[in-house]
């Protein structure tokens, strides 16, 4: 297997990755919420957030492969007056998940908050996912909050 690397990319390269389409696919698949439809990537969204510095996205490679992608968005919380580091996804191709890529996606998001001094940060995760599971039992992650969504369509 190729090395694992971690690093710093833009939305628009896990866009255009050359496997894009099937590792986004594979996450839309794993992670879409019923209530709100298929992902559907915004660029322009996504290149609007990157400008104003407050978002962040991670690529994990195998070679030259991207094989995993995270996202952040850092923001003040009004309410508490609180910097918070939010993950807005994380995502390891399923045959890449017994090679660390996911942990490495972490440890990287958790780097980026600290580096933007965030006193918090918050994954959320599918109910009954994998990844929630992996949350309860290998992080120090403490379930806060739970989500309830009703469709207005």
């Amino acid at each position: 297997m190729a090395t694992l690397d971690v690093r710093p990319i833009s939305y628009a390269e896990i866009l255009g990755a050359s496997n894009a389409a099937i590792l986004l696919a594979a996450y839309s698949a794993e992670c879409s919420i019923p209530e709100i439809g298929e992902t559907n990537p915004q660029p322009e969204m996504y290149a609007q957030m990157e400008r104003s510095g407050m978002f962040q996205s991670f690529g994990a490679f195998a070679g030259s492969e991207l094989i995993g992608f995270a996202s952040a968005l850092d923001f003040m919380l009004p309410h508490y007056g609180r910097k918070i580091a939010n993950v807005e996804s994380l995502f390891v191709s399923p045959v890449y998940r017994t090679c660390r890529a996911g942990n490495a996606l972490m440890n990287a998001i958790e780097a980026y908050g600290k580096e933007k001094d965030c006193e918090v940060i918050s994954y959320s995760a599918r109910t009954g996912s994998q990844f929630e599971r992996l949350l309860s039992c290998l992080r120090p992650y403490q379930r806060t909050n739970a989500v309830f969504m009703r469709s207005l369509r």
